[in-house]
């Protein structure tokens, strides 16, 4: 662990880049250095051509040839963010799945997502375009993306937790899952598992059926039957006729659904769909 006190000098490279700009983030989300004053030299120099890791109250990330610069290290799939990680938060799971894909963004193992339309090296792209004499805009701009980055992780692993207690059975259109967590549910993980269509609840008690895109399913029947189950509800059938909700966080329900997740399976196993 690392013990320092505030106004410590967190030192970056110029234009900093996504491993320079996460190791900071780390250093001062999870560290003692929230206060740091954030400072920025060329590539692989030190401030004020000073010796690296000397002084305690000045930290060099990803630049100098210290402790957390990667560069100077023969070992495969490492980065300054990761060797932050290990100093300072190595018990955090979430950390650490974040810090492995910086990781192997950095080192070019993989490239991000194809499927989003814009990624984190893009923004950080941009902000270095928007300031590219104002190293430290850059980074105090990704501060907040990476606490947001952090929150949706750390959500993403409470619903894998909540997911491995799942309910699957059977219905006229094939499987389907059905969980219960304080987050809601993921699509993404029911139709990994093969599910037709998925069914939560959520810690507000928001509940609701989704299908496949692919299917043929039809939910206007079971929102028939729901209106006669559950009348006081504010159930909504989306026109694709393959979502049904009562609350979102886009549209908080009026009135919550008085079923339990069971009884809304039980509806599903025992429909007949002609």
């Amino acid at each position: 662990m690392i013990f320092l006190q505030a106004k410590a000098i967190l030192v970056g490279h110029l234009a900093p880049d996504l491993d320079c700009l996460t190791a900071m983030w780390v250093l001062m989300r999870f560290g003692p250095q929230k206060d740091a004053t954030l400072a920025f030299v060329p590539a692989g120099q030190t401030l004020a051509a000073g010796p690296v890791d000397q002084d305690p109250q000045i930290i060099h990330v990803d630049t100098g040839g210290g402790r957390f610069d990667h560069h100077q290290s023969a070992a495969a799939s490492l980065s300054a963010a990761e060797l932050v990680r290990r100093a300072v938060a190595p018990k955090d799971e979430v950390l650490r799945r974040m810090i492995g894909e910086v990781t192997r963004l950095d080192n070019a193992e993989q490239r991000a997502s194809t499927s989003l339309f814009f990624q984190v090296n893009d923004l950080i792209a941009g902000y270095n375009a928007l300031f590219p004499t104002e190293p430290q805009r850059v980074a105090q701009a990704m501060l907040p993306n990476f606490d947001a980055w952090y929150a949706q992780a750390s959500r993403q692993l409470r619903l894998e937790q909540a997911f491995a207690q799942r309910l699957e059975f059977q219905t006229c259109w094939g499987l389907g899952i059905a969980m219960q967590s304080e987050d809601g549910a993921s699509s993404r993980l029911a139709y990994g598992k093969g599910a037709v269509l998925f069914v939560y609840r959520d810690g507000r008690g928001y509940m609701g059926i989704a299908a496949q895109r692919q299917s043929k399913v039809n939910l206007q029947p079971v929102y028939a039957q729901l209106k006669q189950l559950d009348p006081t509800a504010d159930w909504y059938l989306h026109p694709n006729q393959r979502l049904l909700l009562c609350g979102s966080a886009k549209a908080p329900p009026r009135q919550p659904s008085l079923l339990s997740l069971a009884e809304l399976v039980n509806l599903l196993q025992n429909l007949w769909v002609e």
